[in-house]
């Protein structure tokens, strides 16, 4: 993949980092506001279902498609790593990479029809197409495909990049200038062969 599509695909990937956490902060502020509002002043907020509900269903599929880079998500190992070969050991990561393709671009195909089906139905509270709620579908299931094709052809992806502006060493605004630290070797902060996700 070109390096630019690479670095396209980093911004993405620390972008949705930080929706994701505000869309958390959003879904637990709604919640807590509602909650006192209800029980202390007898009242409430009328949309504060629909919005928690947007936002819970926001974040479990952004996270669910950052665990695919980060092989977060769980599985189980039938055999001990320590008693197969390291072949039949790549060889069954790459399987497991070709099974998450496959679901990404299920869910892409899947969630699109999902998308344009519900957007002719509204939200009763707050007045928005039902196809908000879903559009995370589609754009997660890229993300999959996207992270699980780097995985399955092991492309380098500068994930140290990712990793520098998450942990504040480095930039937003650097990465969108290009102007990178040199990082020596090259080499690619994900876990190649025996993954312990």
């Amino acid at each position: 993949m070109g390096r630019k599509l690479v670095k396209y695909f980093n911004l993405l990937h620390i972008a949705l980092v930080y929706v994701a956490e505000a869309l958390l902060v959003v879904m637990v502020a709604v919640i807590f506001v509602n909650v006192v509002m209800r029980y202390v002043f007898n009242s409430g907020i009328v949309w504060s279902s629909e919005i928690a509900l947007l936002t819970a269903v926001w974040f479990s599929f952004i996270a669910m498609a950052l665990g695919v880079k980060l092989r977060l998500h769980i599985h189980i190992n039938l055999l001990s790593e320590s008693h197969i070969p390291a072949a039949l050991d790549r060889l069954l990561w790459k399987i497991r990479d070709v099974v998450v393709v496959a679901v990404g671009v299920s869910m892409f195909w899947w969630g699109s029809i999902l998308v344009k089906f519900t957007m002719r139905s509204i939200l009763p509270a707050t007045g928005m197409p039902a196809g908000v709620l879903y559009i995370v579908v589609p754009v997660a299931a890229v993300i999959i495909v996207y992270d699980g094709l780097t995985h399955l052809f092991d492309i380098e992806t500068d994930d140290s990049v990712v990793d520098d502006v998450l942990n504040g060493t480095l930039t937003f605004r650097s990465v969108l200038s290009g102007h990178l630290p040199s990082r020596g070797d090259g080499t690619n902060n994900q876990e190649q062969g025996g993954h312990h996700a």
